[in-house]
């Protein structure tokens, strides 16, 4: 009994709104300007985001240099016994 008045009850909603339908859309009230204006601030994001991966790419390419020249430098031990020795052929 509970099954059948939920299926009525369905049927019933589905049928007004069949009969009802959607409303009417609003008209469009934006400026056909404002959208260009907005198009072409997207651009300009565009072409401002381009140039900073741009630039992010040149960054991660010097920081890898960076690195790489940090890893080849001899270690600060091998410097101080160079000095020493440098220190000591000189006569200090």
């Amino acid at each position: 009994m509970k099954n059948m008045l939920r299926l009525v009850t369905v049927c019933m909603l589905g049928l007004a709104l069949l009969f009802v339908g959607c409303s009417k859309n609003e008209p469009c009230e934006t400026d056909p300007a404002s959208i260009e204006d907005a198009r072409a601030e997207v651009q300009t994001a565009q072409g401002q985001l381009d140039s900073a991966k741009t630039e992010l790419q040149s960054a991660e390419a010097q920081k890898k240099d960076l690195n790489n020249k940090l890893s080849n430098l001899p270690d600060k031990g091998e410097l101080e016994d160079q000095l020493y020795t440098l220190k000591k052929g000189s006569g200090r």
